[in-house]
């Protein structure tokens, strides 16, 4: 008479568990990541900006966000799937060298992404402020309604420090967007006359689509000389570290003011930010 020999269940290695674990880290923070991205263009979506999508004329934030969102939640998507249809052939894969790559890669992209974000986080707490001629407010998103969240809390740092500076002259440096009803440098001279700035302490840069541009045709437009050209800029606590970047490739002395983000809108605003730092880092001269 036979007898059953039992099955003795196959032990996990440690390192087994642990790639298991970063698998999981993985896949949780590539998803939440794409749910940011696509949060971010849901907020910015509209016709005209998803059109310039097409023809180019799109914001480079916005195109990236996009193609962002979508590329990591379709990646994510067919990763579950696999996981939940199609087990065996997902186990086979792990084991395969393009996916051992791939973790390894995103084991370094993990990394350099907390090591730039502490970065960033440690800049929003600019060092005094050194009085100088002018002052910069550097634009942001302008609705329908008015200027965005963003852009509000860099206006109400400004108009602080216009009210003590009273011989200040102000820079608002913003063009106007695909979706944005005026230029944001308008948008923000209505802003700052409306809470009692003299609109002759006010300089309109209206013709910039980025940081780049703003620090470029400011810098022009206060016919610096090209020496180290000190100045105020006021900016969120979230954007500091690349506009100090920039500031400084332009020929600026820039020192800061922050602008308060609301917490719910930061985790976004800092996703952006890391990519927005390797894209000047690299072309942003």
């Amino acid at each position: 008479m036979g007898y059953i020999v039992p099955m003795r269940k196959s032990k996990i290695s440690g390192a087994g568990r642990l790639r298991a674990a970063f698998d999981i880290a993985a896949l949780t923070g590539w998803t939440a990541f794409g749910l940011i991205n696509l949060l971010f263009f849901i907020l910015h979506a509209s016709v005209t900006n998803v059109l310039g999508l097409f023809t180019g004329e799109a914001s480079v934030s916005f195109t990236f966000m996009a193609a962002s969102a979508f590329f990591m939640l379709s990646v994510s998507a067919l990763i579950i799937f696999l996981l939940v249809k199609r087990g065996a052939l997902m186990r086979r894969a792990r084991n395969s060298l393009p996916f051992r790559i791939a973790r390894y890669l995103l084991a370094v992209l993990a990394a350099f992404f907390i090591v730039v974000t502490a970065f960033a986080v440690s800049a929003s707490s600019p060092g005094p402020v050194v009085n100088t001629p002018e002052m910069l407010i550097l634009g942001a998103y302008v609705s329908q309604d008015g200027p965005s969240v963003t852009l509000q809390g860099r206006l109400e740092a400004g108009v602080e420090y216009a009210a003590a500076h009273p011989d200040v002259r102000i820079i608002v440096s913003g063009g106007q967007g695909l979706d944005e009803p005026v230029s944001e440098a308008s948008a923000m001279r209505d802003f700052l006359v409306s809470r009692g700035i003299d609109e002759k302490r006010i300089i309109l840069e209206e013709y910039s689509h980025n940081t780049l541009e703003n620090m470029k045709n400011t810098y022009a437009k206060l016919d610096a000389g090209g020496g180290s050209y000190p100045i105020v800029v006021v900016t969120s606590e979230f954007h500091i570290l690349r506009a100090s970047m920039i500031a400084r490739r332009v020929g600026f002395e820039p020192y800061f003011i922050a602008a308060k983000t609301p917490l719910g809108l930061l985790p976004g605003n800092y996703s952006r930010e890391f990519f927005g730092m390797i894209k000047s880092f690299i072309i942003d001269f």
